[in-house]
């Protein structure tokens, strides 16, 4: 019997960088200008890593002027 799987609540910056096939520096700077709405620092520091939910890559992936 496998136990049932919960949806992932955020992604790291390296996961999104692979999903979107984009640098690191690139996520980075889309969390920071919210390119990437709903972003978030798990903490206070300046160095605390950034979680990205499901729901800033949809907003980030509609909202992409295409090309």
């Amino acid at each position: 019997m496998s136990t049932p799987t919960l949806p992932r609540l955020a992604h790291t910056l390296e996961e999104v960088a692979e999903m979107l096939q984009e640098p690191v520096a690139t996520i980075r700077r889309h969390c920071r200008t919210q390119a990437l709405k709903g972003a978030y620092k798990t903490g206070a520091g300046r160095t605390s890593p950034w979680r990205i939910p499901p729901a800033a890559i949809d907003y980030y992936q509609q909202h992409q002027p295409k090309q």
